[in-house]
């Protein structure tokens, strides 16, 4: 693993460990059909990949029932076709499948939410997604920010710009045979600046709501004494203004309109 690409990996766990506490070792990966079959085709060694890039902590694979039907399908309608590259589609297919049910823990559809939040987010696109791919994203969202703490990995884009917009939802791709964890995205980012925010305003959240009102009530005082000396100041610098000039100078006043002008004025029959 290049040098550049395990610093990243350090600072994205790290970023995770600090701000979502859940996402911490053993790690679970929830792979989709679309990793699977790009794994098999680049001869991407899973296991040894995800060791590097999570630092060796533990971890596990975890596919859904629904994924490993799915790629089932898939490897039935390729049979369907003639030649060598529909044959070829059949055994890639068939192969991913195979890597879930042997290598990965098997997620079953009575443990998927029935449903989420798609209804308010991302709706166009979650209409267009699979039905495995809707299992992962419920999965991925429940309870709002990722509680049941998975690593997604998926070389499906409209799977992974509906998760991105989501908090504390690492994302892992294959760019070739090149495996990669995202960095934090910008949803994560502003959860944890609403988080910190949250923090600084309530002391670490060990303010009480009489004391916040204490708090407030002494802001306010303070601002009202900030405002009465600033203009006690420009009082002075007034007067000042006005002694070192020998006591002529006043404040120009603003002329008031007056009627119009007579000589412009067109002469009454």
């Amino acid at each position: 693993m290049r040098h550049g690409r395990a610093k990243a990996s350090r600072r994205t766990l790290q970023f995770y460990r600090l701000n979502a506490p859940h996402l911490s070792p053993p790690y679970k990966i929830l792979l989709d059909g679309t990793f699977l079959v790009a794994s098999i085709r680049n001869k991407v060694p899973l296991f040894e990949r995800f060791q590097k890039t999570l630092q060796h902590e533990e971890f596990g694979c975890y596919v859904t029932r629904g994924t490993l039907n799915e790629l089932e399908a898939l490897a039935d309608s390729a049979s369907k076709g003639k030649g060598a590259a529909a044959d070829e589609q059949r055994e890639l297919f068939a192969a991913a499948r195979q890597y879930g049910l042997d290598e990965c823990e098997i997620i079953e559809g009575d443990r998927i939410p029935a449903s989420g939040d798609e209804g308010k987010r991302n709706n166009k696109a979650f209409r267009d997604f699979s039905e495995a791919s809707k299992g992962i994203y419920r999965l991925a969202t429940e309870g709002g920010n990722n509680r049941h703490a998975y690593f997604v990995a998926t070389q499906d884009d409209a799977l992974a710009d509906a998760l991105r917009s989501r908090p504390f939802v690492p994302l892992f791709r294959l760019g070739r045979a090149v495996l990669l964890l995202e960095s934090p995205s910008s949803a994560s980012r502003s959860y944890t600046g609403h988080m910190e925010q949250g923090k600084l305003a309530s002391a670490g959240g060990l303010m009480t709501a009489e004391e916040r009102q204490m708090v407030d009530t002494v802001k306010r005082r303070d601002k009202r004494k900030r405002k009465e000396e600033a203009k006690e100041e420009q009082k002075r610098l007034e007067k000042q203004r006005r002694d070192e000039v020998g006591g002529s100078f006043s404040v120009r006043k603003k002329k008031k309109a007056r009627g119009p002008n007579p000589l412009s004025c067109k002469k009454k029959k």
